[in-house]
């Protein structure tokens, strides 16, 4: 379960001029965090509509698994999302008749209303009541991290035109310092406001709206509107950029806006740079009902000529019928290609040995290597503390908080835990344009590392080139490199109350102890940053074409890193960068090689073998081209390069 805590601190961290705008910054700290309760459970939720009524917000579902509450901001607040004018647009003369919201167990709400307002750079600077209701609704007691849907109906009604530039949709509750009323749905994302009153001393500017950053969540608010829907109307969503191989075809992911009553079937044409293929039918094999979004997998063929197009789908039939919606049509652009270029996507965490939630940051870097193999790169930057024996700051993203993270340094920080893996997924699905190919070598004697990268892409431009140089199996024998822990049993700053209750892949930090020797993975040790300065250089990308990169990164000097530092785990990362906005495109990553500190299987001993390990702890029975690892009969162990 996701959860998250908007404090008036945490958003006075982030206040902008205005005073009016504040930007949430996740903190730490579990105070105020409400977590899962042992066998919590989700409230039946079925939306109560009459057949000619829809939902609008950020999603039309039944949808909710968290709750947020701004503690620090008591008394009787306001919250509420933005419906813009695009959003209003298929609703133009339906009649606005009430509001839907998922409200947190035992918490009542006193109020729904819908505004008329103005946003100018998240701001609102005018707002006008169009409707509201003083109905009182209150949400059964039940565990955490649970809640109910609630329906408030206005006593009259309103039509939707052109006249609203945007509407504000929400609902009026208490915050305490100690409760959780506000339902979101972890599966979108979507600003929202909160009218609270906050004094010029704490940075706001009294009793008003203040914008909160979605950090990845949507409010489960909900307009319901009322009209005379046609039956069979469809509009598909567009459905960004995709790549299939020439001569084939691949299947897309494709999001249909069902106004209608029924979906169990579409047909449709497929366009390429404005020439329309025959009309195709899909069947669904099934009906989705009245409204909502759904998202189908529609087969889309190859251009017969390598590159890019635009590609135009029109659902042209819904349920046999004749499409009835206005908007019949979405876009997306097709890229043709020889190949398929593998996506890798990069998480860079803010860690450290002092800091008492880092272990989770630990746990999920390692599932996502688990779960997405050399398709997750994943970089630990120990940057909290300069006791930190792998201490390393040669580049800074601007953590504010650890554990905290960034995914291919794009769409600001994330909880690694809570936040990344959903991020993470999502950004694998994005098209890759280029592929990175990386590789290392050891050299003068071991104490640096000459990288070479190629990048093979699609498309021209300028990019830019940085290599990393990460090390797994750190470890050590001193207090340094002791991990803090406050997911130990009794300390006062774990979230949790029992073992039981936590995620059962944390649940071994139960027992850790305050402080644990930990074993370190992913850990920058040495990058192409010269004090937050890339110095690694790239040529222009070529469409259709290959570029390479070299750089000379130094290894670590201090005695204490270089003494953990097992050098057949010592890898090599190049990230491509976008000149632009410095996202992270693609990357590579691969192990370092040609160390002078291996032994080359030719070497001889005395001792004989009694076991071989590969360098993922595999025993074998006889030696593996590559790193073998030998557990000797004197009792050593000894690592050797069988060639």
């Amino acid at each position: 379960m996701k959860k998250i805590l908007l404090s008036a601190f945490a958003m006075l961290l982030a206040v902008t001029a205005n005073a009016q705008n504040f930007t949430v910054e996740k903190l730490q700290s579990p105070l105020g965090v409400q977590t899962e309760a042992f066998g919590a459970h989700k409230a039946p939720a079925k939306a109560n509509l009459a057949a000619n009524q829809r939902l609008v917000g950020y999603f039309n579902t039944d949808d909710c698994d968290n709750y947020l509450g701004a503690t620090s901001i008591t008394g009787n607040n306001k919250v509420a999302i933005v419906l813009t004018a695009d959003d209003l647009v298929p609703y133009y003369g339906k009649k606005i008749v009430g509001v839907r919201f998922n409200l947190g167990q035992g918490e009542t709400s006193t109020g729904v209303f819908v505004e008329n307002v103005k946003i100018n750079n998240g701001t609102i600077t005018e707002n006008t009541a169009i409707v509201t209701s003083d109905k009182s609704v209150t949400s059964a007691a039940g565990a955490k991290n649970t809640g109910e849907w609630h329906e408030v109906m206005f006593d009259n009604k309103v039509e939707i035109n052109s006249s609203f530039e945007a509407l504000l949709v929400g609902y009026c509750y208490k915050q305490k310092s100690n409760n959780y009323p506000i339902g979101v749905n972890s599966k979108v994302d979507g600003p929202f406001y909160v009218f609270a009153n906050i004094p010029a001393s704490n940075g706001g500017n009294g009793e008003n709206w203040y914008q909160i950053n979605s950090d990845g969540y949507g409010l489960s608010i909900q307009l319901i509107v009322e009209g005379d829907f046609a039956p069979n109307a469809v509009q598909p969503l567009d459905f960004g950029k995709f790549m299939v191989v020439k001569g084939k075809s691949k299947n897309i992911a494709v999001s249909l806006f069902n106004l209608g009553s029924k979906l169990s079937s579409i047909d449709y044409t497929i366009a390429l740079d404005g020439k329309a293929g025959a009309e195709q039918h899909l069947d669904f094999g099934k009906d989705y009902g009245v409204g909502g979004t759904h998202t189908v997998e529609i087969p889309f063929a190859a251009d017969s000529k390598i590159g890019t197009s635009t590609v135009t789908l029109t659902v042209t039939k819904v349920n046999g019928v004749e499409n009835a919606n206005a908007t019949k049509t979405a876009t997306g652009t097709l890229y043709t290609v020889e190949r398929e270029f593998v996506k890798r996507s990069v998480v860079e965490e803010g860690t450290g040995t002092d800091c008492g939630y880092c272990p989770r940051g630990h746990v999920v870097m390692h599932n996502m290597h688990n779960l997405y193999g050399d398709q997750f790169i994943g970089i630990a930057l120990h940057q909290r503390s300069t006791t930190d024996p792998m201490y390393n700051n040669s580049y800074y993203l601007g953590f504010k908080n650890f554990p905290q993270c960034m995914v291919n340094r794009s769409n600001g920080f994330w909880d690694p835990y809570d936040q990344m893996p959903a991020v993470l997924k999502a950004s694998l699905n994005e098209i890759a344009l280029a592929e990175v190919t990386v590789a290392g070598t050891f050299a003068d004697e071991d104490t640096k590392v000459n990288a070479t990268a190629s990048v093979e892409s699609l498309v021209a431009g300028d990019y830019d080139i940085a290599f990393m140089l990460t090390a797994d199996g750190l470890t050590g024998k001193t207090t340094s490199w002791k991990q803090q822990n406050y997911f130990s049993k009794g300390h006062s700053g774990n979230p949790y109350r029992s073992k039981s209750s936590m995620p059962e892949d944390i649940q071994f930090l139960w027992d850790k102890g305050s402080s644990y020797y930990e074993t370190y993975n992913d850990v920058l040790i040495a990058s192409s940053y010269v004090s937050d300065k890339n110095k690694a250089t790239l040529p222009t990308l070529v469409a259709n074409g290959t570029v390479s990169s070299e750089y000379t990164l130094k290894m670590p000097t201090k005695t204490t890193l270089k003494k953990a530092l097992k050098l057949d785990q010592v890898y090599v990362v190049a990230v491509l960068l976008d000149k632009k906005t410095g996202a992270i495109v693609n990357a590579g990553r691969a192990r370092v090689t040609g160390s002078t500190g291996i032994e080359d299987v030719t070497n001889g001993t005395e001792a004989t073998v009694v076991a071989r390990y590969t360098v993922n702890g595999v025993q074998v029975s006889a030696p593996v081209k590559g790193v073998n690892i030998l557990k000797m009969s004197d009792g050593t162990t000894r690592k050797v390069l069988v060639k």
